[in-house]
């Protein structure tokens, strides 16, 4: 039972940070394949919230379903994740050594604080994700797939699609492993001075 009562809890604070959660198949990232699944995955894509009885009804009754967060501008998210906290002092020490404009100083800063400012994830691959409301100046960035690994290496940027959130589990090699939250607040605004991301991928 609590299990389930953490799910349900979680999605009820999820949706008041205006965020759009939806059921995930159990131990899995994959979009939950029943009909009702879909709907629920099809409505969130539109903005359009579960409902508090379909909450308690899907999570109380499917215990071991995972749940999803849709990203971009219908879900108000976009999400930038670290490998680790490696990854976080190179893109510092980097930062440093650019041109003291406004923006530069900016994001020396909000580096600095990240930890304290807004909504921070732990994965089940110890990567480290920070999740702000929508915004274009965080554009969608797979460092996997980026031939120049100079760009942003070790760094990965989610603002469309969708993504897995806390309290799920996912299942790999046999190991289950398990999405946490390390801070619950909300997710705040990206300083809109902040223009390092845009211009990195931009080139």
């Amino acid at each position: 039972m609590e299990n389930e009562l953490e799910m349900i809890q979680t999605l009820f604070e999820y949706q008041s940070f205006g965020l759009m959660p939806f059921p995930c198949k159990p131990f899995s990232e994959e979009i939950h394949n029943s009909s009702e699944g879909r709907l629920f995955f099809h409505k969130a894509s539109q903005g359009i919230q579960m409902k508090d009885d379909e909450i308690y009804k899907w999570f109380g009754e499917k215990k071991l379903d995972n749940c999803g967060l849709i990203l971009g501008e219908k879900g108000n998210l976009s999400v930038l994740q670290f490998e680790s906290e490696e990854k976080i002092e190179i893109l510092y020490k980097k930062i440093i050594d650019l041109d003291q404009s406004v923006s530069n100083l900016i994001l020396k800063n909000f580096i600095e604080n990240l930890f304290e400012s807004t909504t921070t994830i732990l994965t089940p691959k110890k990567q480290i994700q920070f999740w702000f409301k929508y915004t274009k100046k965080l554009p969608s960035y797979n460092s996997s797939y980026e031939q120049n690994k100079e760009k942003l290496e070790g760094i990965n940027i989610f603002s469309d699609n969708y993504i897995v959130a806390p309290p799920s589990f996912v299942r790999e090699n046999n190991f289950v492993e398990q999405y946490e939250i390390v801070i619950g607040k909300q997710p705040i605004l990206f300083p809109k001075e902040i223009d390092f991301f845009e211009k990195k991928l931009s080139k």
